[in-house]
């Protein structure tokens, strides 16, 4: 499957260090399962070169590159070479001195200064200022913009919300103090601000002096976006082959180390193609690695494959409502699949770890809830997961009302015909299995599931259908999702009312009461905080609106001419990109 991040900065899976590394450090996944988290390679390091980086997806890329305003996993990932963050973080995620730019919270004025670094200029020359990060926000606020990124944690921010509704023309709570210092001004402070992308405070700034005079509405179709962007990490795009390959160069103004690749070639490799371009050598770097290429290129004893237990998450959510006029998400009990038992018994019909076994490889695991592992104690592994168990998904739905007919279906309890309709995207051969095999355990209770339009959609497609605010044209879908560092993301994004990622559109009083008491005042005693996210797991686990399916080690594939490549986040200091290099 596609991958589709929650947030345009998302935690990095493939990391490069500066200089030269020491000591690899491992993951250990099952019983003969190792996995590296970094590469030593002793060779001398070549000067220039060209580097080939293969991304795995049988979609091509929007090629958006203002993260804001881009939907795609395939455009966000092949331009982290151009789109480097501005902030530092430490193994947890949490702020640290020392990037191309430096924040400071004050809790008691309920502020954020950020100070941008003397060097940190775009790819034109041109220094990057306060202004470029005010203009950050006012994309993400402005609706004409069509950004899906708007958020109740950034109506945390003064003037935030009447700027959203248009009823100021700037965002009262961003004080310019000079070119340098941005001072922002919040009506609360919470836990969740000490980490990086926490959509509090985002990790990016935008051009405004290239940028300024294109129209909100057309910005995100503008060549200035698509085919002449700006940035400010360590490459920059020469030439863009739409949808299909970019070609970076090193941008001569970057504030950080100076590149060491003359050159580097980013570009979609669909899925079924991946590991043999692997093994053929097309490629250097192979991005996303999934876990059916993963077993196909285990063995070769020219790649490396990186990686570690993520934070991403399949799942199979249930469309229970539609957005109204304000954006803001509204349940609707008549449809059949707000009743709660019939959710349940669709979780217990999959069988989940047989599928994960038979096509995980090693590399996925079955999710118990929805907070990944990767959070350490926000994790509840006291949840149990949905387990497969026929016989209990037939007494749900039995109990429920949903008789059975002449043909074997079932039928609503009012009586009405019950056909469910299943929204998915185009993956590979493996998911295609899962797909018809769950399907089939569904039909074994009972449950008619058809797939929207007759078949699984290309991602772009299915990206429009999901994110369209129509009142009911599909009952499920499928999707992953990678988050960010800050253990309350997930709640706080995907199952805020107002959130266009709340695809599903849940919302409940006890929903929003857990998730503002996470991040409440309280919540910064970590120990409150991390009861409030295990109540939260176990309320959700209830009620299967969104139901865990795996957890994603994150993989990536590097070839043995690759020189300061990682998995490992720590000793990143400006991108990810900047001292890769090859060597002989």
């Amino acid at each position: 499957m596609g991958r589709r991040h929650l947030f345009t900065q998302t935690v990095a899976l493939l990391i490069v260090l500066a200089g030269t590394l020491a000591v690899s450090t491992s993951t250990v996944l099952a019983k003969d399962v190792t996995l590296k988290q970094t590469y030593v390679n002793h060779k001398k390091e070549l000067k220039g070169g060209t580097l080939k980086v293969g991304y795995p997806s049988n979609t091509n890329f929007k090629g958006i590159f203002i993260q804001e305003l881009g939907t795609d996993s395939e455009t966000n990932r092949l331009a982290e070479l151009g789109q480097s963050g501005l902030f530092r973080k430490d193994k947890n995620g949490k702020y640290v001195k020392g990037g191309l730019a430096d924040v400071s919270f004050d809790r008691g004025s309920k502020t954020a200064l950020i100070t941008i670094g003397p060097k940190t200029r775009w790819s034109d020359g041109k220094p990057v200022t306060a202004r470029d990060m005010a203009f950050v926000y006012e994309i993400i606020a402005n609706k004409d913009s069509t950004s899906e990124y708007y958020s109740d944690a950034l109506e945390t921010i003064m003037g935030m919300k009447e700027y959203h509704e248009g009823k100021a023309d700037k965002i009262s709570g961003l004080q310019i103090k000079d070119s340098k210092h941005l001072l922002i001004h919040y009506k609360k402070m919470t836990p969740a601000m000490e980490y990086v992308d926490s959509g509090y405070l985002y990790n990016d700034a935008q051009p405004y002096h290239y940028l300024k005079d294109v129209p909100m509405s057309k910005m995100a179709q503008s060549d200035k976006v698509r085919k002449h962007p700006l940035f400010f990490g360590p490459y920059t795009i020469k030439k863009v082959v739409q949808g299909e390959a970019i070609e970076w160069v090193p941008n001569k103004y970057y504030g950080g180390p100076k590149p060491k690749l003359a050159k580097i070639i980013t570009e979609i490799v669909p899925l079924s193609q991946a590991a043999t371009a692997m093994k053929s050598e097309k490629y250097d770097v192979l991005l996303n690695t999934s876990s059916t290429t993963y077993n196909k290129i285990k063995d070769d004893k020219k790649l490396v494959t990186l990686g570690s237990l993520g934070t991403g998450i399949t799942y199979p959510g249930f469309k229970v409502g539609h957005a109204d006029k304000d954006g803001k998400s509204v349940m609707d009990k008549s449809l059949p699949i707000s009743n709660r038992a019939l959710r349940q018994a669709m979780a217990y019909a999959m069988n989940v770890e047989a599928v994960t076994k038979k096509f995980g490889h090693g590399v996925t695991k079955h999710a118990n809830t929805l907070i990944s592992p990767n959070y350490g104690t926000y994790h509840d592994k006291s949840v149990k997961a949905y387990n497969f168990n026929l016989k209990k998904a037939n007494e749900l739905l039995d109990k429920a009302g949903f008789k059975r007919g002449k043909d074997g279906y079932r039928t609503q309890p009012n009586g009405k015909k019950l056909v469910l309709t299943m929204l998915d995207q185009k993956g590979s051969e493996s998911n295609v299995a899962a797909r018809a095999n769950y399907i089939q355990l569904w039909k074994k209770v009972g449950l008619n599931v058809k797939l929207y339009s007759g078949k699984a959609l290309e991602y772009n497609n299915y990206l429009d259908v999901l994110s369209s605010n129509k009142k009911h044209n599909f009952d499920l879908w499928t999707g992953v999702w990678s988050l960010p560092p800050e253990p309350t993301s997930y709640p706080s994004y995907i199952s805020a009312p107002t959130s266009e990622l709340n695809y599903g559109h849940f919302t409940s009083k006890e929903n929003d009461k857990l998730v503002a008491q996470m991040n409440s005042q309280k919540a910064f005693n970590t120990k409150y905080r991390i009861q409030q996210m295990h109540k939260w797991q176990q309320y959700m686990q209830k009620e299967a609106y969104v139901v865990p399916l795996y957890y994603q080690y994150d993989l990536e594939t590097v070839g043995k001419n690759v020189k300061n490549i990682s998995a490992d986040a720590t000793d990143v200091k400006y991108n990810l990109w900047d001292q890769v290099a090859l060597t002989k």
